[in-house]
C-alpha cells in the first residue's frame, strides 16, 4: 500500500513496465529501452530521482546483472 502512496501514475506505470520486460525477457534491448525511456521521463521531470532510482536499481539487480 505504501507503494500507491509514494509515486505517481506515470511513476508505477514505469515501474510494472520495466519490472515485466525484466521478467519476460531478461537482459535485452527491450529492457535497455525501456531504462533508457525512464531516463528521458525523469530528465524532463516527469518521475522523480527516487523512482527512476528505483526502476534502474531494480532492473540492474534483477536482470541486467545476469550475464
Amino acid at each position: 500500500m505504501k507503494r500507491f502512496e509514494k509515486y505517481t501514475v506515470l511513476e508505477l506505470e514505469q515501474l510494472d513496465k520495466v519490472k515485466k520486460i525484466g521478467e519476460y525477457y531478461g537482459n535485452s534491448p527491450q529492457l535497455k529501452s525501456a531504462c533508457q525511456e525512464a531516463y528521458q521521463l525523469y530528465r524532463s521531470g516527469k518521475i522523480s530521482a527516487e523512482c527512476y532510482g528505483s526502476i534502474y536499481s531494480d532492473a540492474f539487480d534483477n536482470y541486467l546483472a545476469q550475464i
